[in-house]
């Protein structure tokens, strides 16, 4: 070996593994930190980020309330045919109304809207009430009269919030016969 060689490998500083560690250090710190950043990111992505609203999503309708019916047990009243003979009509009513707030309402003065449905039932003819156009003329004027009693008994600020807000609505808002006879 030359004499030159030979200074040079004494010159040289011996690094036994020093440049693998440091590569191993950086290494280890660039996953650190890319593990650093995915956890962050995840963090972001399933708990602060606010959900992207989609295009096609439909909105659901709001549920419309359910009917509340208020059963009237079964009343019998008399009424003429158009000859003038007395018949027994026996009248069982169901009211359907917009909600339990107007169930209780019409509950309070039940006995006048009973009495208004009998005057309403005595004004008709048997011959009136034996055909389906009879029996639906029958079923709006006894809505007509009950709605009238309950507006002059409630007040109209108390009917119109019972029957949901409509203008000319009645809390009443149909009836439907459960039973109907004529002797």
């Amino acid at each position: 070996m030359s004499k030159v060689d030979q200074a040079a490998t004494e010159a040289a500083p011996v690094r036994s593994g020093g440049s693998a560690s440091r590569s191993w250090r950086i290494i280890g710190i660039l996953i650190l930190l890319i593990a650093a950043i995915a956890s962050g990111a995840g963090y972001w992505y399933f708990s602060l980020r606010q959900p992207a609203k989609v295009a096609n999503e439909q909105v659901p309708e709001p549920a419309l309330p359910l009917p509340f019916y208020l059963d009237i047990k079964p009343f019998v009243v008399t009424i003429a045919d158009s000859a003038g003979t007395p018949h027994f009509v026996q009248l069982g009513v169901n009211l359907a109304l917009n909600g339990t707030d107007a169930g209780n309402a019409v509950t309070a003065v039940l006995p006048e809207v009973q009495d208004s449905m009998r005057q309403t039932a005595v004004a008709f003819k048997v011959d009136d009430i034996v055909t389906p156009a009879g029996i639906d003329k029958l079923r709006q004027a006894m809505i007509a009269n009950a709605n009238r009693v309950l507006s002059q008994r409630l007040g109209p600020e108390r009917v119109k919030r019972l029957s949901g807000g409509e203008p000319n609505g009645g809390v009443v808002q149909n009836i439907y016969f459960t039973t109907l006879v004529v002797e």
